[in-house]
């Protein structure tokens, strides 16, 4: 979470671990790497040689056998026999990235395999959240299986009507399960209380490649062919779902990242043209720019838009779909914009920011397709956690988003007798309400939030990795921590704390002089700074006064020239407190 920056000075307070020179020398030894980046290293938890070189080097060679996931042994023998026998599958996924790359995965795979594979994701708006019973009921005489990936878990009724039409589900979800599994499904969860799976937090289009690595392995089939195939849905899906990036998401992503710029599939080539993309690609490529295409649709509209572009093979037609993709992102960033306007102006209103700790937000006519998006900025605007709901006659429905002292999942299973609907994680939910019912969901969560949330939990602060002298900043430093990448959840971008910086030149830069440019002297070496967002605080970082800043060092080849750049995420004058 950003936190809000006055004009004169920053009001967060930053955390940076004290260095261990004696481990981070021995590591860079061992290593042959920067003794900042074994600093680094170090204060991440990645002491030993072995756990740092593993780290910055993955390999796929470490990925776990797929076997010891919960049902998945049970659930290759169901899907070899359909294959074989010539059964009819469904692949049902759902509207946002993870799902719909989870899909187009399963899809992809299995009809290569020969399956006769149908598919189906929910339409936001027509279907219930999770496995749609529309979808189940349509099926029926159909087809025989009905392979739910990144829903399903929770989903015990719809399974149930499901098996009483004489259908199998196979169930691949990576979200918490409730007390109970659904009855006689197959249920590939790494989160199930039973899982020995050394991974909880793989995304579901992680958990789809693990199942295909299984059938692969069973059928004896080249495990290199199928991760150069699929490994770039991998990566979009897992970063987009704002997976950790560590451990098998980790390898799984790096190497779907080196895949992506030379994808053979013909929807992903246009989509990597239409954004401007060429090798190399990064994670942050992924959650800004190719990430909230795919999501567009599934939160605008349908996302069956989005699975088209993924399964196409015509370039005419993926162009086609790409630029519908691309015009509906745009619709959704002017309906979001409009959307946390109006959300703020409540706030302001009607929410008692030193007494309430959580905020909860109903009004008709919200797009229920932005409305996670929404929180999550609401969150970082205010410090709380957010619910935003849009109320829909006698229905309120949307999307929440907390932080880490506020469980929201566990939370709303606390409040589940006023809710309709719920699920997701400990940071970001769905949820439905009986409108008559807001005001006292939002007095139920407020309650929670009082007993669970402490005063210092919601005091602003920047982590860093370590404090640097600046004469330890240099080119070799900006090529280490890029191998940091790729960065994300549980993994962020490598922070440094420097002081004493004296500004030689400072002017605002970007649209409306969003930005801040900097030209800087420290011990004995001169940096240029790039401060975005800081534009405002030109006012005082003038020719002469010295700063001390959060930043992190990378290459900016902008223009063709390579050279050092300090991409500033916080400053104050030197001393301030």
């Amino acid at each position: 979470m950003k936190p809000t920056i006055m004009a004169t000075a920053c009001t967060a307070e930053w955390v940076a671990k004290p260095r261990d020179v004696s481990r981070e020398r021995q590591l860079a030894q061992a290593l042959s790497i920067h003794p900042v980046l074994a600093a680094v290293l170090v204060s991440r938890g990645l002491n030993s040689p072995a756990a740092a070189s593993a780290f910055l080097s993955p390999s796929l060679d470490s990925l776990h056998d797929p076997f010891e996931l919960p049902d998945l042994a049970a659930a290759v023998d169901r899907l070899l026999a359909a294959l074989e026998g010539g059964e009819p599958i469904l692949v049902h996924g759902d509207y946002d990235a993870d799902g719909v790359t989870s899909t187009a995965l399963l899809v992809r795979f299995l009809t290569k395999l020969g399956g006769q594979v149908h598919y189906y994701l929910p339409h936001r708006f027509n279907d219930a959240y999770g496995l749609s019973e529309r979808a189940v009921r349509a099926a029926a005489n159909k087809v025989k299986i009905i392979l739910a990936v990144d829903c399903g878990v929770r989903d015990h009724e719809v399974i149930a009507a499901a098996q009483q039409q004489g259908q199998e589900v196979i169930v691949v979800d990576h979200h918490e399960p409730a007390e109970t599994l659904p009855p006689g499904a197959l249920v590939i969860d790494p989160k199930r209380e039973d899982s020995t799976y050394p991974e909880r937090e793989l995304a579901a289009v992680g958990l789809a490649f693990k199942l295909a690595s299984a059938i692969c392995e069973r059928r004896d089939l080249p495990q290199r062919s199928l991760q150069r195939a699929f490994l770039d849905l991998v990566a979009i899906g897992t970063i987009a779902d704002v997976a950790p990036l560590v451990g098998e998401n980790r390898t799984l992503t790096h190497a779907g990242l080196q895949v992506l710029p030379h994808t053979r599939k013909v929807g992903l080539r246009v989509l990597l043209e239409l954004c401007e993309l060429h090798e190399p690609i990064s994670a942050r490529d992924v959650a800004f720019r190719i990430g909230p295409r795919i999501n567009a649709v599934g939160r605008m509209a349908d996302a069956h838009e989005a699975l088209a572009l993924l399964l196409a093979d015509d370039e005419t037609e993926a162009r086609r779909t790409a630029l519908h993709l691309e015009s509906v992102n745009r619709q959704r960033q002017r309906e979001q914009a409009t959307t946390f306007g109006q959300a703020m102006e409540m706030v302001n209103a009607e929410v008692d920011l030193e007494g309430d700790r959580v905020i909860l937000l109903a009004r008709p006519g919200w797009h229920r397709g932005v409305l996670g998006i929404v929180a999550a900025k609401v969150l970082e605007a205010t410090g709380l956690p957010a619910v935003m709901l849009s109320v829909e006659g006698e229905e309120a429905r949307g999307s929440a988003r907390s932080i880490p002292a506020f469980d929201i999942a566990r939370a709303l299973a606390q409040c589940d007798d006023v809710l309709l609907r719920y699920g997701g994680h400990a940071l970001a939910a769905g949820l439905s309400v009986a409108s008559e019912r807001v005001d006292e969901l939002r007095d139920r969560l407020n309650e929670l939030g009082r007993a669970w949330i402490k005063e210092d939990d919601l005091r602003p602060r920047v982590h860093a990795d370590c404090e640097v002298d600046f004469a330890e900043v240099d080119d070799d430093l900006a090529a280490g921590l890029a191998r940091l990448e790729p960065c994300g959840e549980h993994n962020p971008q490598p922070l440094l704390v420097g002081r004493g910086a004296r500004v030689i030149e400072a002017r605002r830069v970007g649209a409306d002089g969003k930005h801040l440019k900097l030209f800087l002297s420290a011990a004995g070496c001169h940096f240029e700074a790039i401060a975005f967002g800081h534009g405002q605080e030109m006012s005082w970082t003038q020719p002469g006064c010295e700063l001390d800043m959060v930043f992190s060092p990378r290459m900016d080849d902008y223009g063709g020239l390579p050279r050092l750049q300090l991409v500033v995420e916080e400053l104050k004058r030197a001393g301030e407190v």
